[in-house]
């Protein structure tokens, strides 16, 4: 009798003893990758704001990567009613990486991109600025939003393994100086400063090549910067 109850005592114990080896009364493992940031692109402008006409550029980066990166297939697309990509701007800003093809127009307001790294002794490793391109704001007539935006990011590194970047967008705000007639510095006056800015371009024209930057300067909307102007302008100066 007692050797049975010992028994039964023994495979209780047996059993209480499996159960609690698998049950971990510790905190629970989280997967570490469960909470890296996935690789992105990111769009950099060198202004927010332009006036129509103005040149800007635009840097792409990369950042948050895990692996080194040797290739990346890259396509900018923005609306060219806006802006236009000013051929051959486009220059790489890291050592040993370069720009396998010149972006081609030939399909308005999409550019696509490819690079690679010199050798196994120039690979994107971290967060970093890969390339720089210049844009130009198209001469519209009221405040205008365009958005150039990242639609594809294919990074590859030496093994070949292909990862997908999060995408970028960048928006740029043209606006136009409808302000105060004759303050061409924008300083919210009409002074001497605005005169230096109107003598110095003075005798260009429509045809001059910077004339959508300067058109403000044409006070009698006749198509030139002449004596005319720098007359109505010294009349505002001392009124």
């Amino acid at each position: 009798m007692n050797s049975s109850r010992w028994y039964k005592k023994a495979v209780m114990m047996t059993i209480i003893a499996v159960v609690l080896s698998c049950v971990s009364f510790t905190n629970p493992v989280v997967n570490a990758d469960a909470s890296d940031p996935m690789p992105s692109a990111t769009l950099v402008g060198s202004k927010k704001v332009v006036m129509p006409g103005e040149s800007f550029t635009v840097k792409y980066g990369i950042t948050s990567v895990s692996s080194d990166v040797y290739a990346q297939d890259i396509t900018f697309e923005f609306d060219p009613a806006v802006m236009e990509y000013l051929p051959d701007s486009i220059r790489s800003l890291q050592e040993g990486v370069i720009i396998i093809n010149e972006p081609s127009t030939s399909t308005p307001g999409k550019l696509r991109v490819l690079l690679a790294s010199l050798g196994s002794q120039y690979p994107i490793t971290s967060d970093a600025e890969i390339v720089e391109l210049g844009f130009k704001a198209a001469d519209v007539i009221q405040d205008t939003e365009g958005v150039i935006r990242l639609t594809q990011a294919i990074i590859s590194d030496s093994q070949g393994e292909e990862s997908v970047l999060q995408p970028a967008s960048l928006t740029i705000q043209i606006t136009v100086n409808t302000g105060l007639p004759g303050d061409l510095n924008g300083d919210g006056k009409v002074s001497i400063g605005d005169l230096g800015i109107m003598a110095a371009h003075y005798g260009k024209d429509s045809s001059s090549p910077d004339w959508s930057k300067i058109k403000h300067a044409d006070l009698n909307k006749d198509g030139k910067i002449d004596i005319t102007d720098l007359a109505a302008l010294a009349k505002k100066i001392v009124e």
